[in-house]
């Protein structure tokens, strides 16, 4: 019987895992299950318990602590325990640039208080 407290749903969806750390590596993985608070996955090489980690998948960047890692034939399952989640970043991309491109405008128009 299963003891979690969030229904985990079964998934097959391949991910950017970036094991996060003095020395950033980024891993091709697979997300094999996921819940509301923690997801699945498969990558090549093992993952440190407590280590963070970041997952971007589609247009969503999430960042968990990894609870668990053990060997699955070549590949090394972990859990991770999710701490954030933003979804939609190609929209939130486009929303800065824009709000950006805006405010630079009037940077150059405005003189610097050293310009008296």
């Amino acid at each position: 019987m299963d003891s979690r407290a969030h229904i985990r749903s079964d998934s097959n969806e391949p991910v950017h895992v970036t094991l996060l750390g003095d020395s950033q590596k980024t891993l091709l993985g697979r997300i094999t299950n996921h819940s509301k608070h923690g997801i699945g996955l498969l990558i090549e090489e093992p993952a440190p318990i407590g280590s963070a980690v970041k997952v971007e998948w589609d247009s969503t960047l999430l960042l968990g602590e990894v609870c668990y890692c053990r060997a699955e034939g070549n590949s090394f399952a972990i859990g991770l325990e999710l701490e954030h989640a933003l979804y939609n970043t190609a929209e939130l991309g486009r929303l800065a640039k824009r709000l950006l491109d805006e405010v630079a405008p009037q940077r150059e128009t405005q003189p610097s208080r050293m310009q008296k």
